[in-house]
């Protein structure tokens, strides 16, 4: 690090802002078809879709949210001996727009396992190496878990614009309407859109990389980032010290906790999604608000918002006498307020009628308290895991540390698809349940592990010597 020109006390890098304006593009195109895809599964043929039933659509549509989760795995391995970021940043977004642009031609499912393909190597490229060099815009610490959260910013709020413009796009401005009913969505031109904004992102990223000084420009086995210069392989090959392992240990440990939280999150986009479209009243007046508006529109909106504020708590308690709260302990607030937002769909389909008809509507209210407390849960935990391998990680496995981070939530987006199978056979109301109470039980147990897995990542100034 210290490549990129210094910034004041209280402001952020250049770096930091191109960063997120290329995640930007790049989270428009994956939030605004994510759901998208689902719909366009499961929809009838007729209408513009696959006509895939319900549980083999959310099974399918987990693979685009799984498999760009565990692909940074080997993007970062990449990046880390032989290409460095910026260049895998380039290339996956080349890739990425490819696979959206096979969506547009898809006409059956083997398509669709084609154009997942391409994302999830695209992305496998694109996200963690995007992560790993915005850390490298920093030679502080203490600034990388505000760095993070404003970087979460950009993030929902090209996931809040993708949901509301494609939104609109794909049941208005695309569709195909008659007499104010719809004949077929316009699902095709929203995939093709997805293409050009990604490609678009990838340009704005090539223009203004240069503002990123030698950030990124190196993979991570030449980058020695104590010394701020280029080390030899002897460095690269070197043992990692017992701190070193310790830290890479609480990385996994850690997680293998967000698993569980993903896995329920993302509910919010497979099972509730369903739930939303069958069971529960989106109408004002003459206007349907679509499904993605509130699970993902929402969402982002809320992370927007919340980016900022979460950016000063973290800044004001890092400065406080007793320090800042800990990973393990920021996770659990993630488990609660998740666990809480449970609680509301809980109470949608109380007030619906436990397992009513679909002609009997929850009001959308319940599912609005859902998305903000989801949301909350989120931004407690979420962008600081990326600026706790940022701070932790030894520095010639940083991207692949990252990708070890995303790959927890691709066996949680696996898992998730399946829940609506689950769901089918015990029955909503039951599952709904079952999920804050197991959340309830994560707090308890992180708070258990806190004091252990705070001293298992120890200090900077501790005893380095290779065993």
């Amino acid at each position: 690090m210290g490549s990129q020109p210094a910034a004041s006390p209280t402001k952020h890098p250049k770096g930091l802002y191109i960063c997120g304006l290329t995640f930007m593009f790049e989270r428009f195109a994956f939030y605004g078809c994510k759901t998208l895809l689902l719909f366009f599964l499961a929809e009838t043929v007729v209408h513009g879709g696959l006509g895939v039933d319900y549980t083999d659509a959310t099974a399918i549509a987990a693979n685009l949210a799984a498999f760009t989760y565990l692909a940074p795995i080997f993007g970062g391995i990449i990046c880390d001996r032989w290409i460095g970021a910026r260049y895998c940043i380039i290339v996956g977004s080349i890739i990425m727009a490819a696979g959206y642009a096979l969506g547009y031609f898809a006409t059956n499912v083997m398509w669709v396992h084609g154009m997942i393909i391409l994302i999830s190597i695209g992305t496998g490229f694109f996200k963690g190496n995007l992560n790993a060099l915005a850390g490298e815009l920093y030679d502080d610490d203490t600034k990388k878990d505000a760095a993070f959260s404003l970087l979460y910013t950009f993030v929902n709020l090209g996931s809040l614009v993708g949901a509301l413009i494609i939104g609109i796009l794909y049941t208005k401005t695309f569709a195909v309407i008659e007499n104010g009913v719809v004949l077929e969505y316009g699902y095709r031109q929203c995939f093709m859109l997805a293409a050009v904004v990604t490609l678009i992102g990838g340009l704005v990223f090539t223009l203004t990389m240069k503002c990123l000084g030698e950030a990124g420009k190196y993979p991570q086995r030449m980058l020695d980032k104590q010394a701020g210069k280029t080390s030899d392989k002897k460095d690269f090959d070197r043992q990692l010290t017992k701190k070193e392992k310790s830290r890479v240990e609480v990385i996994f440990i850690l997680s293998f906790f967000s698993i569980f939280f993903w896995v329920f999150y993302n509910q919010a986009g497979f099972s509730l999604a369903l739930y939303m479209k069958d069971y529960v009243d989106l109408s004002i007046g003459s206007f349907q608000i679509p499904v993605m508006w509130i699970e993902t529109a929402l969402n982002g909106a809320m992370c927007v918002i919340l980016g900022p504020v979460m950016a000063f708590v973290w800044t004001k308690l890092s400065n406080r006498k007793q320090g800042d709260l800990s990973m393990a302990q920021k996770m659990a607030l993630g488990y609660a307020f998740l666990a809480i937002a449970f609680i509301f769909v809980i109470g949608a389909e109380l007030t619906r009628g436990v397992g009513a008809p679909s002609t009997v509507k929850a009001s959308v209210l319940w599912l609005i308290l859902f998305v903000i407390f989801q949301s909350i849960g989120e931004m407690c935990f979420s962008p600081l895991g990326n600026s706790l391998i940022s701070k932790v990680a030894p520095a010639k496995y940083l991207s692949l540390l990252m990708g070890v981070w995303a790959a927890a939530t691709f066996f949680a987006n696996k898992a998730a698809g399946y829940v609506q199978i689950i769901i089918e056979k015990m029955g909503l109301m039951q599952v709904f349940i079952a999920i804050p109470v197991i959340l309830a039980v994560g707090v308890f147990i992180l708070l258990a592990l806190n004091k252990k897995l705070t001293a298992m990542i120890g200090n900077d100034n501790e005893d380095k010597a290779t065993v």
